[in-house]
């Protein structure tokens, strides 16, 4: 069959011109671990396009199709413009795996030629397809299909060698959006040898392919991951996909206090608070992540409830209520990451936004009440809600356990006694705080 290039036992190397963001490095994208290339790639928010991501090939290759993945749209979705562009290199001189520091920056420009061009305003997958390509043997088989939503480009010609005996491949973005994560989420290469490489050449390529396929079955891009049937010893929780409207727009996680910005966007408490202090960090007053607006006393980021109770309406219809920490839009095969952007708190726990799955709806009322304890969002005694949206709880107090009371439980738990007159008794753990070490916590 036609080989997707970016798979690890062809020994693709990738590099980028930009800084690549923590945990999306752009390695990803031809990595030997599954959940990383899920993952994809992106580059440090501070910087700007143009972009451009470079794949060398271990030997000369005849192209059939290129898919591109781009993030989602942010805040600019049918506002601006992306652009893409695919070049390729053919330099016969050069068709073994080298270095790519060895190659100057104008040796690059002068090699690669443009052989597809596309604008996006809201389109997230692009299929640059060859419309005269031949499979030969014994790569007969044709790619599997992009999805229905993609958008089809055809690719160009400039001369036999230019989409027929390629050895480096240069996917460019030369302008975006300013409100979108910029990078490329998922990127494959499907080809075959070229019709210039030798039989031997291509029976290697070919024993490569069968043995790593052997060894571990791979996916079709953009299509879901194949699972093993497993006998059915015992019911496990479904998983679901959070929608885009429920994700912060900068760490694409789901959000559990959406904040809505002067910009009209909303994020999570935790990712704005993180920016904040970055920006701090380089001497600039708090702002908008989105427009870098200062805020003033009467342009302020406010909890934006609306949102939250769709949240949580949406939660309560899907039976939501195990948090794992993992990517909003993750699947439920990749290892748990956090986000760059999320940092751990005094008390040693990790603010992250979570991914979900999903209970029976027999025990959902015990567990959503269990998960809301275990969260700190209510009261330990009374279980009523102290979180920011609360309108019965004036007052909130931490113990020195974290657990949380409420003004009425904590006059009802510190009465005097003889013995104990300064202790007050968590209804949780059942451990004792000196009152002079119970804090008072501001919504």
């Amino acid at each position: 069959m036609v080989v997707n290039l970016c798979l690890p036992h062809f020994q693709t190397t990738v590099h980028c011109n930009k800084l690549c963001a923590d945990g999306y490095e752009v390695t990803n994208l031809v990595s030997a671990d599954p959940a990383l290339r899920r993952r994809g790639f992106k580059f440090e928010y501070f910087l700007r396009p143009p972009l451009q991501v470079i794949l060398k090939f271990g030997f000369q290759v005849e192209l059939s199709r290129v898919d591109v993945e781009l993030w989602p749209w942010g805040m600019d979705r049918g506002q601006a413009c992306k652009r893409l562009e695919i070049s390729t290199s053919s330099d016969l001189q050069n068709c073994g795996p080298t270095d790519h520091k060895q190659l100057g920056q104008k040796e690059q420009k002068k090699e690669f030629k443009l052989v597809s061009r596309c604008e996006l305003r809201d389109e997230t997958h692009v299929c640059f397809f060859h419309s005269n390509f031949r499979p030969r043997v014994p790569f007969l088989s044709l790619p599997p299909q992009p999805p229905e939503n993609s958008r089809q480009v055809e690719l160009w010609s400039r001369g036999l060698a230019s989409l027929g005996a390629v050895t480096q491949l240069r996917v460019t973005v030369p302008f975006g959006g300013g409100g979108s994560s910029l990078g490329l989420k998922a990127l494959a290469v499907w080809g075959q040898p070229a019709s210039r490489c030798t039989a031997e050449e291509v029976e290697r390529i070919k024993r490569i392919h069968e043995s790593a396929q052997r060894q571990l079955s791979k996916p079709a891009f953009f299509g879901r991951p194949v699972r093993q049937a497993t006998p059915p010893q015992q019911s496990t929780p479904r998983f679901v996909i959070i929608p885009e409207e429920f994700l912060d727009p900068i760490t694409q996680e789901a959000m559990l206090l959406p904040l809505l910005l002067p910009s009209g966007m909303s994020v999570d408490s935790t990712t704005l608070d993180e920016y904040q202090k970055r920006e701090a960090g380089w001497g600039r007053p708090p702002n908008d992540p989105f427009t870098g607006v200062p805020f003033t006393p009467t342009s302020q980021p406010l909890p934006n409830p609306q949102l939250k109770s769709r949240i949580d309406r949406y939660l309560l219809q899907k039976g939501i209520i195990k948090r794992d920490g993992m990517l909003g839009g993750q699947n439920p095969e990749d290892n748990p990451h956090a986000s760059r952007l999320v940092t751990t708190d005094k008390w040693g726990q990790t603010q992250s936004s979570p991914s979900f799955s999903v209970s029976s709806p027999d025990n959902r009322d015990t567990s959503l009440a269990s998960g809301q304890r275990e969260s700190g969002k209510v009261c330990s005694a009374c279980s009523c809600s102290v979180s920011v949206y609360s309108t019965s709880a004036s007052c909130i107090y931490r113990l020195t356990c974290s657990h949380l009371l409420c003004r009425t439980c904590l006059q009802k738990e510190s009465k005097p006694t003889s013995s104990t007159s300064a202790l007050v008794l968590c209804p949780t753990c059942l451990s004792r705080t000196h009152r002079s070490r119970i804090i008072r916590v501001h919504h």
